[in-house]
Parts: structure tokens; sequence; C-alpha cells
């Protein structure tokens, strides 16, 4: 879904990060009155940082002036910062000379030099990427020289440290290290990851629009099964009519395959159906799916069901699953979910991080962890949260009503977590 927007004052943004070779940099666009803490987030996501470490902004003006502003509360207090959240980059570069530098990692020490290379206009909101090349350098690899070191030795298996490093890169990006191209850069996933961090830097109310758009499978079959129920087969599953009404009426014939007349064999259809039976919406009751009395409240409202969807999905029944939805949840929300070789083994050291183990007290096997994540995310899959074409990804990109809707999940998360 495309929302039209208003046109706002943006600046194009030339930044290199110091001391790189060949250079490492991007070409942004950003509106005028980005506040200094939303540059960091976008500056994380346009070079690949997984934000970490501390930041901190120094600009410095033609009489050679210093200012410097931090997000973190801890680090203004402690450094005698200026708080990044209150300054614009129109007000930082109000005064023609100024030079502006970003600071990621107060270990590591990378300084990404932030200079204005035009002006522009463009719809409100909007983060872009013009430009670029070579991929952001490796979080904690000790700096410029530590960096560089590193590229070289993953890039030869022969060196005597490759396996080393080769297993602690895997470790740090959950990603495989064969796959590791220092020269690696990909402007529409650029584009694409900011375009999904936008919404969460202004106003992430959703529209009447945006809700139908992320509720509509769970209204349409809760609409479908009416005031008198569905008779279902009797093994307990839809029937073979009703399966195929599904994949047409909500446009998901691409996907799956199949001429889609057995629920059992429909994967969508069967997702859908359960998941609105663990969300409380329906229930088998002598041998037919029927709506609950929440159901029945909530399947002609909108608004109703985003908020009883989005609660549901926050608590589901045990500890194990809620620690699961809270990683993923993030991961869509942050772009860092890991490659699908890294996935099963990010999940399950998650979870035994924070003291999670099988039964009989073993470790939790990768199959566990895999299955987990999969459920949780055909869930979301089931609504309107992703793009279309990427709901079999294990890695999919959510829509900007998506956004919004992980956006209220992850809410009430932290409430429950608050609690």
């Amino acid at each position: 879904m495309t929302i039209m927007r208003a046109a706002e004052k943006a600046l194009d943004l030339h930044i290199t990060i110091a001391g790189t070779e060949p250079a490492i940099w991007r070409d942004l666009r950003v509106p005028a009155a980005i506040t200094l803490t939303d540059l960091h987030k976008v500056i994380q996501r346009a070079f690949g940082w997984d934000n970490r470490h501390l930041h901190m902004f120094r600009s410095t003006d033609a009489a050679g002036q210093e200012r410097r502003f931090a997000s973190n509360d801890e680090t203004v207090m402690e450094l005698e910062t200026e708080q990044a959240a209150v300054f614009t980059l129109e007000d930082v570069f109000s005064s023609k000379g100024t030079e502006l530098v970003y600071e990621y990692d107060f270990g590591d020490s990378w300084l990404h030099e932030i200079s204005i290379s035009g002006h522009a206009v463009a719809p409100a909101g909007q983060l872009s990427c013009i430009a670029g090349a070579n991929r952001g350098p490796v979080e904690d690899s000790g700096g410029i020289s530590g960096h560089r070191e590193l590229c070289e030795i993953l890039l030869d298996p022969n060196h005597e440290r490759h396996d080393d490093l080769a297993k602690w890169y895997s470790w740090v990006t959950n990603k495989p290290a064969a796959q590791f191209d220092p020269q690696e850069f990909d402007l529409e996933k650029c584009n694409r990851s900011l375009a999904r961090l936008s919404p969460q830097l202004g106003d992430a109310t959703p529209t009447p629009e945006e809700m139908a758009a992320v509720v509509l499978p769970a209204k349409w079959l809760l609409q479908r099964v009416g005031a008198d129920g569905l008779e279902l087969t009797k093994d307990g599953y839809l029937k073979p009519a009703v399966v195929a009404e599904v994949m047409t009426s909500l446009g998901w014939e691409k996907r799956w395959y199949g001429k889609f007349n057995r629920e059992s064999q429909t994967l969508p259809v069967l997702d859908l159906r359960s998941a609105l039976q663990e969300w409380g919406l329906l229930r088998k009751y002598k041998g037919k799916l029927v709506r609950t009395p929440a159901g029945r409240k909530a399947y002609d409202d909108d608004v109703r069901l985003w908020s009883h969807l989005a609660d549901r999905f926050a608590n589901p029944r045990t500890p194990a699953e809620k620690m699961v939805r809270r990683v993923l949840v993030l991961w869509l929300l942050e772009d860092r979910v890991p490659s699908y070789d890294m996935l099963a083994e990010a999940v399950t050291q998650t979870l035994m991080s924070v003291g999670f183990r099988m039964p009989d007290g073993a470790a939790i096997p990768e199959h566990e962890g895999r299955y987990l994540y999969n459920e949780s995310r055909l869930m979301l899959g089931s609504l309107g949260v992703f793009e279309e074409e990427d709901y079999l990804r294990s890695s999919p990109s959510p829509s900007e009503a998506g956004i919004k809707f992980l956006l209220e999940v992850q809410r009430r998360q932290n409430e429950q977590h608050e609690d």
C-alpha cells in the first residue's frame, strides 16, 4: 500500500568512514528537519551497523568551536554533551563552514565524516540512499587496522587464522563467512531497509487503510465462517471448496502450489485457520468451525481486531515462544534477520543465553529453534504484515502497515516485560 505524503525540504549527505581504503561511503537523502538521534538510526541502517555501541556527533564551525551531541542519557551526563534528540540536521549546519562527524563505537572509533552535497524536496519522512560503495565494517573488528586485517584473512582460505576468524565472523554477524565480500553494496537492499525504518521515525499511528490491510485475512475468514459456522470434514479440516475460496479471495494463489483442494496440503490456509484458533477468534465445535465470543465482537471491527491480534501475538502460551517472538519482532524492525544458514543457531543461542534448556537439561537442538521461529513467522504471514512476494522467505520484508503492526506488538511486549 502506498501512502501519499506531503513534500518537505531534504538534504543530500555524503558520508564516508574516515581511513577506509577503498573508501566506504554512502550518499543519503534525508529530511532537513531530521533529529540527530534519528540520523544516527539512518546511518546505522545505511552502513549495516547493529547499534551495539555508544555513539556521538561532533560539529565544528568555521571558527573552530566544537559541540558534541549524544542520544544516550548516561553519555550525555558523563561526557557533558548536548542531547541529540533536541537538535536537527538543519540546526547543526545553520552556520556556513560547519563540519560534522558521527563517531560509532568509542573503542573501535569509527568516524563517519558528514557533508552536505545538495538540497532537495522529497516526500515527508522519506529516507533514501542515492549511491554508495563497499560493505560496512564488521562490528567489533578492531577499528580500521583490525577490519583491514579481517578482510585479508577472510579472503585467504589458506591463512592460518582463517578458520578461527571465519567462525568468529559467523558468530558476530549471523552470516556465513563464505559469503563475505568487502566490496558488496546492494543499493536496492539499502533503500528497502531505509523504507522500513522511515515509519519508525515518524508517527506510527496506523491509518484505517493500514489496519484494514493487516487484518484482512483474519477478517475475511471470520466473516466467511459467519454466525452459523462452517462444516468441517470428518478429519476436522475446512472443506475443499472453502480452501480454494480462501486462496482465490485473498489473492494467495502464488503462495502455494497445487489445486488448493485439501487444507492439510494447502499450508497458507492451514496456517491462517490454526492461527485464528490459537488467537482465540475461532474454535471447533460439534464438527464445525465457529466464532468465539472474541471473534463475534471483532469480525467486522478493524480497530478491535488489530488490537486483539497484536495482543495475542505478543503474549503466546509459553515463555520460550514469548522470547522467540520478542526476538523475531526486533529482528524484523531492525532489519537484521539472520541468514537462513545461521537462523536456527541464532534462535537457539538466544534462548539458551537467557536460561532455556530442554526438559532434561540438554542444549536446545537447532531444529527446535527453527520450528519456534518458523511457527511465529508464519503466523505473521497469515496476516497482511509482509510484502506478498516475501511470504515464503525466512527473512520476509514487512510492509509499511506491517511495520506499524510490529511496533504495536513490540509496545505490548515491552509492557509485559516491565510488569
